[in-house]
């Protein structure tokens, strides 16, 4: 994958050791190279180590530039990195790696039997890892039929971050926050200046951007939405709301009768239009052409603006910067914006026929 499968791999490595260990290859033999990597050569290729442990006479290069070799320059063997650093929400340890390689093609860095990805032709990569504990490092030297020709290994450790609150996550962010005072419905209250990523989010009906108010969890992936939208040239997004105390649909939470929104606990947005910095930009109301049948990701366009505004919609999801999210083609509640909410435990983009309103409890 992904990021994260790498928590899953380090769990199967754990696994394997309290399992005694297995070898990742029986079908090679390995000798160490002389910068301390190891060298794996092919059975039958005139390559093996005689008793003695030295080449044969006879036995030709591997690779004509010379003999193939892996090291690990960075990080050290025992090297120990904490989750200080915050992506898509979460806490991970930015780890960088400096591979020295020579007489192989490419090399291959593997966690746990997960791979990390191809060094570039600096022998850099860069990974973020988003689980804790002990883990292998295998950098692989292969040839270009894929061929593995040389190996080193190094063992790091992955440590929880220091503070793992949500107010902590804010500054890791660059964020400009304050504690907000209790408020009812919000679990963490916090004002947020508005200026998040670069992105300025204004009310619909304000001439200029103000404080928002919203639970603390909400932030972050508005830091996210923020990055997503730059990349359209966004420069202010343009919202209806984000903490309205009621019900999906109307009503009082508090008379137990009905399911409280997500605006009730300030942890949904509702998205009206994105300005780019020319003045121009992509409104929903105006913009977003509904269509006529259940449309899964890419949804069909008829315009730029409108291939704009659904490749975002399907973002949100996609990125899983939000579980819920509700276009004009849901129902007629939802014609004039993007209702994006942090429902647990959901993952949905609402989009219906026209004219056709899909009854789906528990959505705003």
């Amino acid at each position: 994958m992904s990021d994260r499968s790498v928590a899953l791999g380090a769990s199967c490595l754990l696994l394997a050791l309290a399992c005694g260990g297995c070898s990742a290859d029986t079908s090679r033999s390995r000798a160490a190279t002389p910068n301390g990597s190891v060298a794996v050569v092919r059975p039958g290729t005139g390559d093996e180590l005689d008793d003695a442990g030295t080449r044969g006479d006879a036995a030709p290069p591997i690779d004509a530039a010379g003999p193939p070799s892996v090291h690990i320059a960075a990080p050290t063997a025992g090297a120990s990195f904490h989750r200080n650093t915050v992506e898509a929400s979460e806490w991970v340890a930015r780890v960088a790696f400096q591979v020295v390689s020579g007489g192989v093609t490419s090399v291959e860095l593997v966690a746990a039997g997960t791979s990390l990805g191809n060094v570039d032709a600096s022998g850099a990569l860069a990974y973020s890892f988003h689980g804790d504990g002990t883990l292998a490092i295998d950098a692989i030297g292969r040839d270009a039929a894929g061929i593995e020709l040389a190996r080193d290994s190094v063992s790091i450790t992955i440590a929880p971050p220091v503070d793992t609150g949500c107010h902590a996550i804010l500054d890791a962010l660059g964020l400009d926050w304050a504690v907000a005072p209790a408020t009812r419905g919000i679990a963490d209250p916090v004002h947020v200046q508005p200026l998040i990523g670069g992105v300025s989010y204004r009310y619909e009906t304000s001439a200029t951007a103000t404080t928002l108010l919203m639970d603390c969890e909400l932030a972050p992936r508005l830091a996210q939405l923020s990055a997503l939208v730059s990349s359209y040239g966004v420069v202010e997004i343009e919202h209806i709301g984000i903490y309205n105390y009621r019900c999906i649909g109307g009503g009082n939470p508090d008379s137990g009768t009905c399911t409280p929104s997500q605006h009730a606990y300030a942890r949904a947005i509702d998205l009206h239009a994105f300005h780019l910095a020319d003045g121009s930009g992509y409104n929903v109301t105006s913009d977003f052409v509904i269509t006529t049948r259940h449309d899964s990701c890419p949804i069909a366009s008829s315009s730029e603006p409108d291939r704009v505004l659904k490749a975002i919609a399907c973002s949100l999801v996609a990125d899983r910067i939000f579980q819920i999210v509700l276009t004009p083609n849901y129902n007629s509640d939802h014609r004039d914006h993007f209702h994006c909410d942090m429902s647990a435990g959901a993952m949905y983009l609402g989009t219906g026929a026209w004219g056709v309103d899909p009854v789906i409890e528990n959505l705003d």
